[in-house]
């Protein structure tokens, strides 16, 4: 389906992964999602720092120049998450200020608006700051971290393994897949959620 004229337009550019041995993660780099609003342009999530050469290919192939790029959006600041900020120098970098972001990042809470159908919502639980983004288009996206790391997350209403209070996680996961019609995860392709068609 193609967003209307003044609908945010949501594009993965990284698809996310997570390499495991049983319980251990041996790799892990997030999904890197643009998003495209007649207001601004928003980066949500860079990736892991290794990843920098393909973002900017992924970029490269959107027709978006780094410096076209208005905000950088962490969900929260694990490396696998925010290594690749550095590539936009000239955005505004935004983290829930419960993470400690960095001197002259925006430090934001929940209901934030970065663009009319763009908002911040507090989804903690793996962090105590972790965010998602709620992008309100032709269907509702949210772009969740570590929220709902994986499809196998949501479909187990499981919450990350490595989380800082399983209640709060749990809740956070809920609360998105009632309001999403599409799940960006953080390590995972975006799929649809059930039962909402």
């Amino acid at each position: 389906m193609t967003p209307g004229p003044d609908a945010p337009e949501v594009r993965v550019l990284c698809e996310g992964y997570v390499v495991r041995n049983g319980s251990r993660v041996l790799d892990a780099s997030s999904t890197v999602t643009l998003v495209i609003s007649d207001e601004c342009i928003a980066v949500v999530d860079t990736g892991s720092p290794f990843r920098s050469k393909e973002l900017r290919k992924a970029l490269a192939e959107a027709d978006i120049a780094e410096s076209e790029v208005d905000f950088v959006i962490n969900t929260h600041l694990h490396l696998d998450h925010c290594g690749g900020n550095d590539i936009f120098t000239e955005a505004s970098q935004l983290a829930h200020r419960l993470e400690q972001p960095p001197v002259g990042s925006m430090k934001v809470e929940d209901g934030h608006k970065v663009a009319r159908s763009v908002s911040i919502r507090g989804t903690p639980g793996h962090t105590i700051g972790s965010i998602s983004v709620l992008v309100d288009s032709d269907v509702r996206y949210a772009i969740c971290g570590d929220a709902i790391p994986t499809r196998a997350n949501y479909e187990a209403r499981v919450p990350p393994a490595i989380h800082i209070d399983r209640r709060l996680a749990v809740e956070s996961m809920e609360g998105l897949i009632r309001w999403a019609d599409v799940i960006v995860p953080g390590h995972d392709a975006p799929f649809e959620t059930l039962g909402k068609r």
